[in-house]
């Protein structure tokens, strides 16, 4: 009898096998990660400013208006802030030093950050830098222009050559 049961179980537990499978959990479950680096880039909308002659002591001379401001563009994937800073007007030794205000060969350049500026506030440096902006958010656009003041007196020696001035404008994550 023993023997009967033990066989009646056997039978019993295989046919049980095959009718109810085991449960087995999933396997190697996966997580995806996307990640994306930081990345700074701005473009400025125009990238020369061509003047013309200048006489001592000349009213400011202002680039942009509500027409041809200049537009700042951060093309990154993080907010930006925005520095400016300009260098010594030169070429062929006849130079004007970037000051806060023009005087004895020495030039003045200010910034705005208004669509119709009626001011010019944010000072360029020639050391150090000027904040434009802060926080600019990605794909957004920012008007900036400049007003130039020539120096109050040139070199007498200056044949009237045409002076170089670079502008820089750096981006740093907000």
């Amino acid at each position: 009898m023993k023997k009967k049961l033990m066989g009646v179980l056997l039978v019993g537990i295989l046919v049980s096998s095959f009718m109810f499978p085991a449960v087995v959990g999933a396997t190697n479950p996966t997580v995806t990660i996307t990640v994306s680096a930081q990345f700074i880039s701005i473009t400025n909308s125009q990238d020369t400013w061509t003047m013309g002659v200048v006489g001592e002591g000349d009213a400011a001379v202002k680039w942009g208006s509500s027409d041809t401001h200049s537009q700042i563009n951060n093309t990154g994937n993080v907010p930006v802030d925005i520095q400016i800073q300009g260098t010594n007007a030169t070429l062929e030794g006849y130079n004007w030093t970037l000051g806060s205000a023009a005087g004895d060969k020495i030039y003045s350049l200010y910034a705005n950050t208004e669509a119709n500026p009626t001011t010019y506030d944010i000072e360029v440096k020639y050391t150090g830098y000027s904040n434009l902006t802060t926080n600019l958010a990605t794909a957004t656009l920012y008007n900036w222009s400049m007003e130039f003041t020539p120096p109050t007196v040139f070199d007498p020696a200056d044949p009237g050559t045409d002076k170089s001035i670079t502008i820089t404008l750096v981006a740093s994550k907000h």
